[in-house]
Formats: structure tokens, C-alpha cells, sequence
């Protein structure tokens, strides 16, 4: 009685468990075919998505749709899932293929249409911003062709309606990016020069209107008045130093002629001076020979009066002498003074223009090297890399905002800032470095034979500096930053490849903010 108990409560157990496994499959069975009809639907959307690119592969959507309708089980569309993959892999690598050529063809056609002449300096502004940032996205692809359709039905609008040649406003002849850089281009040329006569004054002036701001007429006039006067200066230059040659060449020849006289007079009173001492010989000879001679005294008296008369006359002639070769040596040491003079004026000539020739290389402001000097410099460290392969690197320091500075507190606020930055780069560095100024708030060093660890110590510590000094403009504190980037010349780099990839690289990075640090 008792086993039966049992095998009935195991009985019962066993149902129930039963129930529950039957229960369990149903809802795994209603949950497999929620999910398979889920599948199905995305598979058929995303086919009908696909459609109409690419006849092959239409066809195998066709008949994958059709099998999808008809099957209960996915897992026989395995093998046709997968031809499908390899047909949509094609499709990809074509449609990518296509956003590129179409991604050149739009900027070329933007580029075609920014050497239009004159047109308004808006139009040009939002093109370059079109071409700034190109897509690699293809839906992007349609509204960057909008967007260039819309510059170009404005420029034929501009252009038809006789803008370019009647109603062109003067800032409209360069656009903005352009004119503030041919006026930071002039300063710098006016930076570069150093007249010392009214030339060099007027330069100076044109570089501070230049700092205040102009618009394009006037730079353009600015630019002109500037060659007009370099040439100015150039041949006021040319003119003092041809009067200065001639004048050296005529007291030269002075000199000279004189030299050559003095040397022939000096050589005929040697001459005389010869036949004087002969003279002189030859009456103590004579005198000898008398004293020798056993002769009546008044004989002897007439001989000796006949030798003290020649004597006399050879005293006298050499008297005479003495005079001549006094003005000799008078001559000689006019002629000697004369050339010394000549010589200390030379010399100071030399220091002049050894003092130009490094004012010239130096920026006026800032004292350091200038641009015109970094090419020179950096054209010999360039040559130096190619023959023994050192570490060369450029690095190029841009002040952040430095534009606000000037805005703010006016332009001498602006060149304090330069000045004190410029001071700070050069303290941080070693001899061996180079520092130029190299446009309006950009500076550049160039390392020679330094490791990496080395390079970036120094820039970290010169942007650290920097942001450390006390700037007081205006009873405000101010805080100066700078941005840095470096560059190594590696393969096949030229110096002008390298100035564009650290530029290129700095302006990209400062775009996510302040005091950024990157090294190439």
C-alpha cells in the first residue's frame, strides 16, 4: 500500500514537470517564430533598400525575398544569405569607389569657381568653408552638391547682372583672408628693410597704418607707395655708396701718386747722399795727402783754404738736403696719416653695413631672427640633413587669440605681448637653437641634433613659460597662451613641406581650444 502511494506521488510529480516542459516549448516556439518573422521583415527591408544599384544583385534580392516568403526554416537560406553578403560587399567597395570621384569632381568644380575674379568676398567665404571639410560620408555628398549649386546660381546671378564690372565694392576686390594676409606679408617686407634716409621714416609709417587696419584700396596704394619707395631708398643707397667708393678711389690715387713721388725723390737723395759721402771721402784723402807732403808753409795755407772752401760747400749742400729730406718725411707722414684715416673710415664703413646686414635679419620689434633670416638658416640645416642625415626638426609656437589682445587693448598692448614672448622662447632654449619670428603672432625653432625627449621638455617648459607671465594691460591681468607644434624631417621632406605639415597640423589642432601641444 505504501509503494503505491509513492509511485502515485511520483506519477504526479512527473506530470506537473511534464506541464511545464510543454509549456516552456510553446513559448520557445512562439518566441522562434516572433523572431524569425522579425528577421524575415528586416531581410526584406533592407533588400528593398538595396534595390535598383546593381542588376546582379536586384536579381538575388528577388529570389531571396521569394525564399523568405516560403521557408519556415532560416537556416535553409544560409548559403544564398551568403552570396547576398558578397554581392552588398561589392556593392560597397563600388559606391565608395563613386563618393570619391564625386567628392574630387566638387572640389574641383569649387575650386574652378574660386579663380572667378571679383566675386564677393561672402561667396568666397562660404566656398572655402564648403571645401574646408571634405565628406566621407555619401549622404553628405548631396547637400555639399546643393550647396555648390546654390554658390554657383549666385555667382551667375553676381555676374549676370553686371556686379563684376560696375557695382564691386572696394573690400569686395580682395576677400578678407586674403587682404589681412598680403598686409601681414607687407609689414613684414617693411620689417625687413632698413633705410636710414626719408624712405626708411615713410616705411615705418605704412607699417603703423598697416597695424591699425585698412581696407583693399588702400593696401593695394600702400603696396605700391611701399615698391616705390624701396626702390627709393635702394638707389639713395647705391648713389652715398658710389660717392663713397669715389672718394676712397680719389685719395687713393692721391696717395698713391704721392707715394710714388715721395719713393722717386727719396731715391735721387740716396743718390746725392752717395756722391756727397764720396765728396767727403775724397777731401779727408786729399787733406791726408796734404798733411803728408813737405811744403812751404804759405803753400800749405793756400792748399788747406782751397780744402775748407769745398768743404764749406759740401756743408752747405748737405744742409740743404737735410731740408729736402725733412719735407720728405713730412710728406710721408701726411701721406701715412692720410691712409690711416682712410682706413678707420673704411673700417667704419664695414660696421655700418655689418650693422644693417644684421638689423636686416633681425625682426625690429622683437629682436630675434626674422623670416628672411629662418629661410637662409633653414635652407643650410636642410643641406646639412640631406649630407649626414641628423635630427632636424621645426617647431612652430602660434599665440592663442592673439587677434582679441590687439582688439581689446589696442596694438601696443600687442607688441609688448610679442616682445616679452619672443624674450621668454629665446631664454628657454640653447645656443645651438634657432628662434625666428615668422608672421605676425607665429614663431619658429629650428633643433639641431636633439632627441625627442629633449625637444619636448624645452617646448613644454617654453608654453608653460609663457602662460606664467604677469601680461597688465590696462589695469587687467591677462593671460597668454600659445599652441605648439613640432615636426621632424624624415624621407623624402623638403623645408617647404614641412613648414605647410606643421601649420596645417597646428591649425587643425587648435581648433579644439587653447594651448595645444602636438608633436609630427
Amino acid at each position: 500500500m505504501i509503494e503505491v502511494s509513492i509511485v502515485a506521488s511520483e506519477l504526479n510529480q512527473l506530470k506537473q514537470q511534464l506541464n511545464q516542459t510543454r509549456l516552456s516549448h510553446r513559448d520557445t516556439t512562439l518566441k522562434s517564430r516572433r523572431e524569425i518573422l522579425l528577421l524575415k521583415r528586416i531581410i526584406l527591408r533592407f533588400c528593398a533598400a538595396c534595390k535598383h544599384h546593381d542588376s546582379e544583385l536586384d536579381k538575388e534580392i528577388v529570389d531571396l525575398a521569394t525564399r523568405i516568403e516560403q521557408v519556415e526554416n532560416t537556416s535553409d537560406l544560409t548559403i544564398q544569405i551568403a552570396t547576398f553578403e558578397r554581392l552588398i560587399n561589392r556593392y560597397k567597395m563600388n559606391v565608395q569607389k563613386e563618393h570619391s570621384v564625386m567628392e574630387d569632381h566638387i572640389t574641383y568644380c569649387g575650386e574652378t569657381l574660386q579663380r572667378v575674379v571679383g566675386l564677393p568676398a561672402g561667396l568666397k567665404r562660404d566656398l572655402r568653408s564648403l571645401l574646408q571639410y571634405p565628406s566621407h560620408d555619401g549622404s553628405k555628398h548631396i547637400q555639399r552638391i546643393v550647396r555648390l549649386v546654390e554658390l554657383y546660381e549666385r555667382a551667375i546671378k553676381f555676374i549676370s547682372v553686371g556686379k563684376l564690372s560696375s557695382e564691386i565694392n572696394s573690400n569686395e576686390v580682395i576677400d578678407s583672408d586674403t587682404q589681412e594676409q598680403l598686409s601681414n606679408e607687407l609689414q613684414h617686407l617693411i620689417s625687413e628693410l632698413d633705410f636710414n634716409n626719408t624712405s626708411g621714416t615713410k616705411l615705418l609709417e605704412i607699417r603703423s597704418k598697416l597695424l591699425t587696419g585698412t581696407d583693399a584700396v588702400s593696401l593695394i596704394n600702400f603696396a605700391l607707395q611701399t615698391l616705390q619707395l624701396v626702390l627709393e631708398g635702394t638707389n639713395n643707397e647705391r648713389k652715398a655708396s658710389q660717392v663713397f667708393v669715389g672718394e676712397i678711389n680719389t685719395q687713393v690715387a692721391q696717395i698713391i701718386k704721392t707715394s710714388e713721388q715721395n719713393q722717386s725723390q727719396g731715391q735721387s737723395y740716396l743718390e746725392q747722399r752717395t756722391l756727397l759721402n764720396e765728396e767727403y771721402s775724397l777731401l779727408i784723402k786729399q787733406a791726408e795727402n796734404l798733411l803728408d807732403k813737405k811744403e812751404s808753409e804759405q803753400e800749405h795755407k793756400a792748399k788747406m783754404a782751397m780744402l775748407l772752401h769745398e768743404m764749406n760747400d759740401l756743408a752747405e749742400r748737405n744742409s740743404a738736403m737735410q731740408e729736402r729730406e725733412a719735407a720728405l718725411l713730412e710728406r710721408h707722414e701726411y701721406s701715412t696719416k692720410k691712409l690711416n684715416n682712410l682706413y678707420e673710415e673704411t673700417l667704419e664703413y664695414r660696421r655700418q653695413l655689418s650693422e644693417q646686414q644684421q638689423r636686416v635679419f633681425r625682426d625690429p620689434l622683437t629682436k630675434v631672427y626674422n623670416r628672411a633670416a629662418m629661410h637662409e638658416r633653414l635652407d643650410l640645416e636642410y643641406k646639412r640633413w640631406v649630407r649626414h642625415q641628423h635630427s632636424l626638426v621645426l617647431a612652430m609656437i602660434d599665440i592663442d587669440q592673439f587677434k582679441r589682445i590687439n582688439e581689446r587693448f589696442g596694438h601696443l598692448a600687442g607688441d609688448k605681448a610679442l616682445t616679452i614672448i619672443a624674450k621668454t622662447i629665446e631664454n628657454q632654449v640653447s645656443d645651438t637653437d634657432f628662434v625666428a619670428r615668422f608672421s605676425g603672432e607665429e614663431f619658429l625653432i629650428l633643433f639641431t641634433e636633439t632627441t625627442k625627449e629633449e625637444r619636448e621638455k624645452k617646448l613644454k617648459t617654453i608654453q608653460l613659460a609663457i602662460s606664467k607671465l604677469p601680461f597688465k594691460f590696462k589695469n587687467d591681468h591677462l593671460k597668454v597662451t600659445v599652441s605648439v607644434c613640432s615636426s621632424e624631417f624624415t624621407n623624402s621632406d623638403i623645408p617647404e613641406k614641412v613648414i605647410k605639415r606643421t601649420i596645417d597640423a597646428l591649425y587643425k589642432q587648435k581648433s579644439k581650444g587653447k594651448e595645444q601641444f602636438i608633436y609630427l
